[in-house]
């Protein structure tokens, strides 16, 4: 019986040693298991926040420049403008708005392009936060013009109405340089975009495109050829693709093999 008995104890102390091996190996996967779900998830959730991003954008500075050009028509109405001042305020501030949404987008990408293309990835936020930057130029000169409109007090001078196309072309000019930096400096983004097949090949390269119209069709509005609402349309269609493709799609998983 001794022999038997010493026998079962060594197969139950070879189990147990067996059962304390496998359990941080069963920790240690489970660990694994979860880490990789929550690395799957965090790059849906950052696609959908860049997605919205763009969409938002696209809305602060649409609804932004319709409130403030609906105000803004003559000169002669730069008297009437005092008693508009909450549309007028409103809108500027939908165009502040969209410059700090400019800049979000800069830096949410920075992390993605970082892993490819470090300098693209600098660049890129460079570009936002110039553009932004320009483009709240553009809105001071808008203040300004509302500051014009509460000191005319009922009358519109000679004088103001200089001041008043002084300060709208100002704004003008302000949106245009914003127009070529983002032009310029997205078109490299675009290609980081392709390169890395994040994105379907078609998007990004449409994009590089599109980025370039862009920036020269603001080249052409600042020597005077009023062509830039034409080039602007593919960069626009580009940006709404993308918003909704990152929002509804995200970004596509991709090997390092894949990558190369």
């Amino acid at each position: 019986m001794r022999p038997g008995k010493g026998a079962t104890g060594t197969g139950l102390l070879t189990l147990i040693n067996a059962g304390e091996g496998a359990l941080p190996h069963s920790r240690d996967h489970n660990v694994a298991e979860r880490s990789g779900a929550l690395a799957m998830n965090t790059p849906r959730l950052h696609s959908r926040s860049l997605g919205t991003l763009f969409l938002l954008a696209f809305l602060a500075y649409g609804i932004g420049t319709a409130l403030v050009t609906s105000i803004l028509k003559e000169p002669e109405h730069l008297a009437a403008l005092a008693g508009q001042r909450t549309p007028f305020v409103g809108g500027a501030l939908l165009l502040l708005l969209n410059s700090l949404i400019i800049v979000g987008i800069g830096v949410l990408f920075f992390p993605i392009l970082r892993e490819r293309s470090p300098g693209v990835a600098v660049a890129y936020v460079c570009t936002r936060v110039m553009e932004a930057m320009t483009l709240i130029i553009g809105v001071v000169f808008l203040l300004c013009i509302l500051q014009l409109g509460e000191s005319a007090q009922g009358q519109t001078t000679p004088e103001l109405v200089t001041l008043f196309r002084l300060f709208t072309k100002g704004n003008f000019w302000a949106y245009q340089l914003a127009m070529i930096i983002l032009g310029v400096g997205s078109v490299a983004f675009c290609l980081s975009l392709y390169r890395s097949r994040l994105l379907p090949s078609l998007l990004p390269l449409v994009g590089a495109v599109g980025y370039g119209l862009l920036a020269l069709g603001a080249m052409l509005e600042l020597f005077g050829l009023p062509w830039g609402i034409l080039f602007s349309g593919p960069g626009g269609l580009f940006e709404l693709f993308l918003s909704g493709w990152l929002i509804a799609k995200g970004f596509r998983t991709v090997t390092p093999s894949v990558a190369a």
